[in-house]
């Protein structure tokens, strides 16, 4: 099967430097009036900024979503004070666990004065974890947390995103699920044979395996160390990203034919936020300034979650492409690589960095039928299925 060419986003000219309260200001209808869910607010992290933009644009409710019900709070009276105009409210939420995730659904859906939700933004995370742990299900931590609690709050949740894109005027892709992954996706597949990152990198199967050279130029360690080696924090949080963008794929698979409902993933860029609190602060410090060296660019908060808002609310962005790779080896490629005559290649359009369609993804994460491998994983995990 082959889609037709994904359109490229409204407005060329946003990027690095833009801001999210200009991208909702470029898009103000597909803003007021909506019921819009984050999760991961803290007050000085990229949740708070993303619901700042959207309230700066009169959506009716935002749902922040977090495991500290004090910081959500005061994200939200903060912003209450702002945005008079804009309703908040808290829902705890601890993505760390299943039992987590399915508590805050079963509380989420217990509102029945809040029938729909227009937009899920899966906002949070964790980083630099620096050991191999696994979490209260026996995953991994960074695997668990940002895939799997959000893959099970998602699709529990469901019903309330079916309903939005079944009102009345609704149209095709205004209902979305937004995936906050990074660039981090590009240093390890998927690694379906190890999701625990318990074996030698070298001794799972080749399409599974993390690139030696990103992750020897970013650590500075020799590649036949990091091969002979098992747990690498980057890698497993690259693992954890690369499954944010996969299921976007598998979502839209599922919801977006049948129900208009759009995902998509996308890089923030570089931030300095509370995401590097688990390693060592020292170490974090001497990591920021050895990237800033390299000529790494960081932004604020408010420019790293304008392609979150792109994301969310640009209509000119559609469905991926669709179209077969010619093989497994195709993987590991990058996008640019496997341009067709129309500049198209295999999930072109699942995945932004500076406010527009990012060319540089692994095929790794951009592949709708490796969307679908994760998707049955992911079930596997969680002990359910779900379908639409």
């Amino acid at each position: 099967m082959v889609a037709g060419p994904s359109e490229t986003t409204t407005h060329a000219e946003f990027g690095v430097r833009t801001t999210a309260l200009t991208v909702a200001a470029a898009f103000p209808s597909a803003i007021a009036g909506k019921t819009i869910l984050i999760t991961g607010v803290n007050i000085k992290g990229l949740g708070f900024a993303t619901a700042q933009a959207f309230a700066s644009q009169k959506a009716a409710l935002l749902i922040l979503a977090g495991r500290t019900p004090a910081k959500l709070q005061e994200s939200a009276d903060t912003l209450a004070r702002e945005y008079p105009g804009t309703k908040f409210r808290i829902l705890e939420l601890d993505l760390s666990s299943q039992r987590g995730a399915r508590a805050a659904a079963a509380t989420l859906n217990g509102w029945t004065d809040l029938p729909a939700i227009d937009i899920l933004v899966n906002n949070a995370g964790i980083m630099n974890i620096p050991t191999r742990q696994l979490n209260e299900d026996g995953i991994e931590r960074h695997f668990a947390t940002n895939h799997v609690g959000h893959f099970l709050f998602t699709n529990l949740i469901m019903g309330k995103l079916i309903a939005a894109a079944q009102k009345p005027g609704a149209g095709k892709g205004a209902t979305r699920v937004i995936n906050v992954s990074s660039m981090g996706a590009n240093f390890s597949p998927i690694r379906y044979s190890d999701i625990n990152w318990e074996k030698a990198n070298e001794t799972i199967p080749l399409v599974e395996q993390p690139d030696y050279l990103r992750f020897s130029q970013m650590l500075g360690i020799d590649q036949d160390v990091i091969k002979a080696d098992s747990f690498i924090s980057m890698g497993a949080y690259g693992q954890s990203k690369t499954a944010n963008v996969l299921f976007s794929l598998g979502l839209n698979e599922r919801l977006y034919n049948k129900y208009g409902i759009l995902s998509l993933g996308l890089h923030p860029g570089s931030i300095i936020t509370e995401l590097g609190r688990e390693m060592d602060p020292e170490v974090w410090r001497q990591r920021t300034e050895k990237f800033k060296k390299g000529g790494m660019v960081f932004k604020n908060q408010e420019e790293g979650t304008s392609t979150t808002l792109v994301a969310a609310v640009d209509p000119a962005l559609t469905l991926p492409t669709k179209r077969p790779l010619a093989s497994e080896a195709d993987l590991a490629k990058m996008g640019r690589e496997l341009k067709g005559e129309d500049g198209e290649w295999e999930g072109r359009g699942v995945f932004l960095s500076d406010c527009q369609i990012f060319e540089d993804a692994k095929v790794w994460f951009t592949s709708w039928s490796q969307g679908e491998k994760l998707w049955a994983k992911s079930e596997e995990l969680v002990g359910e299925k779900f379908a639409y």
